[in-house]
């Protein structure tokens, strides 16, 4: 019985529950630290705006292969 009470208490939560900050525009392109270059393997790939692409932030080497 205490399983199926938990079940509708967490359904009630989730449908009463407000969307996060609706207002911030999402975060498209935004650096993603836990890639491991694919070319060292040392460095991460972050996104660089005026390359349009992730480059590795040890030796240089974009994702798209340039």
């Amino acid at each position: 019985m205490r399983k199926i009470l938990n079940l509708v208490v967490g359904r009630l939560k989730t449908l009463f529950q407000r969307d996060p900050a609706p207002d911030d525009p999402p975060r498209y392109g935004s650096s993603v630290s836990y890639t491991a270059c694919p070319e060292c393997g040392e460095g991460s790939l972050t996104y660089d705006e005026d390359a349009g692409t992730s480059v590795c932030n040890v030796c240089g080497a974009r994702a798209d292969g340039g």
